[in-house]
């Protein structure tokens, strides 16, 4: 036995190490992994496509290095995966390669995506700023934006010129920012001009009632102080254009009572037959002060009448006016003036050029009567020859927190407005829409081109007059369209145009007029007239017939787009869309007229035209039959061109941009909107009008023209 169990341990010995030398046999003839990858980049959307050079490998595992706090790290287990990576930074990407028999293999490779886009700078205030010799200045600054790091501000390095209002002069400001991959923005600078401001002397004064015209030329006339002390004295703010006089009036008030006053004795009575009545310039140091202006007959004091106006300036002069009515006879040679009227305060206050005007309202004035009105809703027409709000006009006017009156015209004075009546409309401070409105008996009639023209006469300028029109059975049935400018005249007569088009006929019996509609609430008196219904040359919508999307706007004279109303917008003062020659008639575009519009370097970005709504006489909805819009450019630069569809209410989603490859020739640009088919977004349905940006772009550097014609749809 003992023999056999050696002879038994010699043979397991043997098998033993039989098997070990046939394992190391088997891993020398296992297939060596190596794994590997190439790439290729998109750094326009940050997209890698990978290309797998791994060899004798079966299973693959990719790390693609994009961990974050907030998320884990993505993987793939694609042989050849493609990868987009959310921003900008430093990737490692880590390929294990591996096989059945347990082999494996690793490669890894760093991808780098940097910030390449610019930062933008844009100034807080005017780019150019004037400032009064003496004066103290501080720098509004600017902002920065970055596309990756964000808000820059504080890294903006200010230089330059050192402003000294000491000195007179001009200096520039310059605003420089970079970003943390090192792009640098755009330099942009600020003129600030330090001048004297040199007054206006006076020239002329009278103190007669029958042209009143206290300039304070000199120290006349003489004032009573009541509560309150007067002195001439030099015009606090000669830089303000309303009145760059030298010499004013000013009032301090004592506080000893809400009614301190000033009095003025006339040398004879105030005739408002011969005059309108009085306005005064007035410099208040309080919002909204209530400006009293009461006339006296000297000896009878309880003949008296009187008027409040209400300041909507701030430390600046502006002119407030006071319509009295006319009397048989001249009673009044007595003006008592209270400055924030019924409040006791001690703050100071200036006035100026205190007259009569106009040439009167009552008997004995020079108003033009009024001839014909109409109130039908063909050739609407309101002149107020007679009020249309009586009964039995036809129509019906309705007071939304506004008063109607039917009033004599406040200031027959200019050719603008010098008929006889005119409506009057004030405000009741409830909302910034209060408004009045007017039923009509039947739908209101428009063609292509169609606008109504309305004059206004405003205690403040800067806002737009606003129409809304309704179907009195439905009032969801309802589009606005404000006037195509703001107001530039204050207590002055001014014409207004608020366009309409084809596509808004026969759906409104019901005008909806807001003055002042994006305003805050207030309590101003607005006045309007010759309300009139301008319809256009046609129903077609241009030239050559009734407009359909299957054809082209060439702005030929015989075609479609020229003979539209077309609004600039964001251009620096807004200047019409030109129709011109074309600069380059060979090539692929050889008509004769295109359209022209230069964008300003001082514009926005998105410097565009757009028909007006309605005028192309068509409402349509995206399909695969018009998604597709073509337009020839014609630039000087490259840069994105922009193309948004909006409708009738102003809803659009953003523009599609695409830029031009070539200068100094033309170019068909593709716009492909298939995409926006049936999303039920606004500017997919019910459209009526194109928005063209012709160079959007953040970084302009120069006034850029641009030329663009042969607008399809396809």
């Amino acid at each position: 036995m003992k023999q056999l169990f050696n002879k038994t341990k010699s043979i397991l010995i043997l098998v033993l190490a039989l098997s070990f030398l046939g394992c190391n046999e088997d891993d020398d003839a296992l297939p060596q992994i190596v794994a590997g990858f190439t790439h290729t980049i998109d750094f326009n959307t940050r997209t890698v496509t990978f290309i797998n050079t791994s060899t004798k490998a079966t299973r693959y595992s990719w790390a693609f290095g994009d961990q974050t706090t907030l998320a884990e790290e993505s993987t793939s287990t694609e042989v050849n995966p493609i990868k987009k990576f959310a921003n900008n930074g430093s990737y490692t990407i880590v390929l294990t390669a591996s096989n059945s028999a347990g082999a494996s293999d690793t490669y890894s490779d760093t991808i780098i995506f940097l910030d390449a886009e610019i930062p933008l700078i844009t100034l807080i205030g005017d780019a150019t700023m004037n400032v009064t010799l003496g004066d103290a200045f501080t720098d509004p600054g600017a902002t920065a934006l970055d596309d990756v790091d964000g808000d820059i501000t504080p890294s903006i390095v200010v230089g330059g010129d050192t402003v000294d209002t000491a000195v007179e002069g001009s200096y520039i400001i310059t605003y420089d920012v970079m970003d943390t991959q090192g792009n640098e923005a755009i330099q942009v600078t600020r003129t600030v001009n330090v001048t004297t401001i040199v007054c206006t002397q006076e020239t002329s004064e009278s103190i007669a009632a029958v042209d009143l015209n206290i300039t304070f030329q000199t120290n006349t006339p003489a004032v009573v102080e009541d509560n309150a002390t007067f002195t001439w004295i030099d015009n606090p703010d000669a830089a303000d254009p309303l009145n760059t006089s030298c010499k004013v009036g000013q009032v301090i008030r004592a506080n000893n009572s809400p009614y301190d006053n000033i009095q003025i004795d006339l040398t004879d009575k105030l005739d408002f037959i011969a005059s309108e009545g009085v306005k005064m310039k007035v410099w208040s140091p309080v919002s909204n002060t209530p400006v009293l202006l009461k006339l006296e007959e000297i000896g009878n004091a309880g003949n008296s009448v009187e008027l409040l106006a209400t300041t909507t300036v701030v430390n600046g002069w502006e002119e407030l006016t006071f319509d009295f009515e006319a009397t048989t006879t001249p009673q009044f040679n007595k003006m008592v003036i209270f400055f924030n009227f019924n409040v006791a305060d001690a703050s100071t206050y200036y006035f100026d050029d205190l007259m009569v005007y106009g040439t009167g309202s009552g008997t004995g004035g020079s108003c033009v009567p009024e001839t014909s009105q109409s109130l039908n809703t063909a050739d609407i027409n309101i002149t107020f020859m007679s009020d249309p709000a009586a009964a039995g006009s036809g129509v019906t006017f309705i007071e939304d927190n506004a008063t109607y009156e039917y009033v004599d015209n406040p200031d027959v004075s200019t050719a603008v407005n010098n008929s006889c009546k005119v409506g009057k409309v004030t405000k009741l401070g409830v909302e910034s829409w209060d408004n009045i409105q007017i039923d009509f008996a039947d739908k209101i009639t428009f063609t292509n081109g169609s606008n109504f023209t309305v004059k206004v006469f405003s205690p403040v300028s800067g806002y737009k007059v606003t129409f809304k029109l309704e179907d009195t059975a439905d009032g969801n049935i309802n589009t606005e369209v404000a006037s195509t400018i703001s107001t530039t005249s204050t207590n002055a007569w001014e014409e207004l145009t608020i366009p309409f088009g084809a596509s808004d006929s026969n759906k409104y019996d019901k005008l909806v007029i807001f003055f002042d509609l994006e305003g805050p609430a207030n309590t101003n008196t607005y006045y309007f007239d010759d309300l009139k219904l301008n319809l256009g040359t046609g129903g077609s919508g241009g030239g050559g017939g009734t407009y359909d999307l299957t054809q082209t706007i060439d702005f030929e004279s015989t075609g479609f787009g020229a003979n539209w109303a077309w609004n600039v917008f964001e251009n620096v003062g807004n200047a019409p869309l030109e129709f011109v020659n074309n600069p380059d008639a060979s090539g692929i575009n050889t008509s004769t007229s295109v359209a022209k519009i230069t964008a300003l370097q001082a514009g926005a970005p998105w410097v565009g035209t757009e028909t007006a709504h309605g005028e192309m006489g068509i409402t349509w909805d995206l399909s695969s039959s018009n998604a597709i819009i073509k337009i020839m450019v014609y630039k000087t630069i490259i840069s994105d061109v922009g193309i948004k569809l909006v409708n009738p209410a102003g809803g659009a989603q953003e523009e599609i941009k695409v830029s031009n490859t070539v200068i100094n020739q033309w170019e068909e640009l593709t716009f492909d909107f298939t995409g926006r088919i049936g999303n039920g977004l606004d500017g997919s349905t019910n459209i009526d009008q194109i928005v063209v940006f012709p160079d959007f772009d953040a970084a302009r550097s120069s006034d850029n023209v641009v030329y663009f014609d042969n607008i399809t749809f396809n």
